[in-house]
């Protein structure tokens, strides 16, 4: 019966020696809770149906120079720049898309939008512009009857007080898109009718980008399809470079509304109006992008815990990367100092150098070389050693003497114990004593050899309660478990 006992007290001393790894989970079933800053990243639907990270489309945001400016991307259409009521008779899908989360569906002459403009808005009227541009996304499911994209119809009044009907309208026709624009250069001469084509036939189920666009600085109007040049004009007497140019202008006469597909059977994204020549419009769904995304402050457990491994679940598009990096430290204050970042290669096996009860980790996504797809991730596991808390030593023997008692205890078996920290106090579990000449409580004891301590100063026949916890290499801040108690009088050899 003795030997089992033994057996069994030497399984539970060396079963300390062994630390056990954890891991733990960011994304995938865990879900993403852990992600503290999220810059131009967005979750989506991944494997097996939980959220996958990338980056965020590329989309237009509101300036001073944002006339309109519809998303598409929720179930209510509405004017980002706030310059427009918008009555919808649409709905929008995430399923086809350019830009963003969604894009608008359009089912023929029942279903359009009417835009009612604002005060300041350009087709509230009476604004002489000095540039402006009209850009959106346009994928035909198939080809109906002359839709009207874009529809403007208002009244002039000359200087003889006469009416003269302008309009805008952006329509399709032989399967290329035309726009024409009635009076809508202003000249007190004459009236103006101004017609740009374009060239390539539109395809039907596929995205194309459209723009019209007026430069003041030149009276040169363009329309574009996917950034490039399809029709140009002047808006001049001639229609040619001869500096007598036109500057539009909306009238405030009439009820100024426009309307938006009238006619047309597919999707549209990304509508915008500008008071300003659009130079470069966004043409790629990830034009310019890169993101970031960093943890929040993981707490490990204790001190010196060693990261092992991170291993990541991702999709890698040709010329596409995601690039990682992590933090690890004792400190809270080095969690947040940007020289720390470590960058790592998943599945990369770190060395034990990498210590600490702190972690964060960084990801930086990147979309390919087209700007049309980006990496993605699904999944980080990461996997830790944890410095586990020391033993407390197994028994603890204390003898009096004149103003002092001596303290001794077996050595430990653990390799990684540096000392001991000795506890005192006059209350029982409360060790906040600070008589001793070597100190107040704790003192400690430096070295896993030394395995006994006298401690001076104390009250002779006074009731002192004592316990000893050994620390490893995550230092005294972090000790191990309490002995038990053990208690004596000064002077008073025997008692405890």
């Amino acid at each position: 019966m003795k030997n089992i006992y033994l057996i069994i007290s030497f399984l539970i001393l060396t079963g300390s020696l062994f630390s056990l790894n954890s891991d733990f989970k960011i994304g995938g079933s865990a879900g993403w809770e852990e992600i503290e800053t999220w810059t131009d990243v967005e979750l989506f639907e991944g494997k097996k149906g939980y959220n996958s990270m990338g980056l965020t489309s590329a989309v237009y945001k509101p300036d001073e120079s944002t006339d309109l400016l519809i998303h598409f991307d929720g179930s209510v259409i509405t004017d980002a720049s706030g310059n427009y009521t918008v009555e919808s008779q649409i709905e929008n899908t995430h399923i086809e898309k350019s830009m963003g989360d969604g894009a608008g569906v359009f089912r023929g002459s029942k279903e359009s939008i009417t835009l009612y403009p604002g005060s300041g808005a350009i087709f509230s009227g009476d604004e002489v512009l000095d540039n402006f541009s009209i850009e959106f996304w346009l994928n035909p499911s198939r080809f109906s009857e002359n839709p009207i994209l874009i529809s403007y119809q208002g009244t002039l009044r000359d200087k003889k007080g006469n009416l003269i009907p302008q309009e805008l309208t952006c329509s399709m026709e032989n399967r290329k898109l035309n726009w024409k624009m009635k009076n809508i250069f202003y000249t007190e001469e004459r009236n103006t009718n101004i017609e740009l084509q374009g060239l390539s036939p539109i395809i039907p189920d596929v995205w194309h980008h459209h723009l019209l666009r007026f430069d003041g600085s030149s009276g040169l109007i363009e329309y574009l399809v996917d950034g490039q040049l399809e029709a140009i004009q002047y808006a001049s007497k001639t229609g040619t470079e001869d500096g007598t140019f036109f500057f539009p202008l909306i009238s405030s006469l009439g009820n100024n509304n426009l309307t938006i597909g009238n006619g047309f059977i597919g999707y549209m994204d990304e509508l915008r109006i500008s008071k300003a020549y659009i130079q470069n419009p966004v043409l790629k769904r990830y034009q310019d992008r890169s993101g970031s995304a960093i943890s929040q402050i993981m707490d490990l457990g204790r001190s010196n815990s060693i990261l092992k491994k991170i291993t990541v679940e991702h999709e890698i598009p040709e010329d596409s990367a995601i690039f990682f990096y992590y933090n690890i430290s004792d400190n809270l204050a080095t969690m947040f100092n940007e020289i720390n970042w470590v960058e790592f290669y998943p599945p990369e096996i770190l060395f034990s150098k990498n210590k600490g009860r702190y972690l964060r980790i960084k990801m930086n996504i990147q979309t390919d070389g087209e700007e049309i797809r980006t990496a993605s991730l699904s999944e980080l596991n990461i996997t830790f050693e944890k410095n586990l808390q020391p033993l407390a030593p197994s028994y603890l023997y204390v003898t009096g003497e004149e103003s002092s008692v001596t303290l001794k205890w077996p050595q430990m078996s653990e390799p990684d114990i540096k000392g001991y920290l000795i506890y005192y106090g006059t209350q029982k579990g409360i060790y906040s004593g600070h008589a001793a000449l070597e100190g107040a409580s704790p003192l400690t004891v430096q070295g896993k050899n030394i395995t006994s301590v006298t401690i001076h100063g104390l009250e002779n026949e006074k009731l002192y309660h004592f316990a000893v916890a050994a620390y490893d290499d995550a230092g005294t801040e972090y000790p191990g478990i309490l002995s038990s108690e053990v208690t004596i009088r000064p002077a008073s050899p025997g008692n405890n």
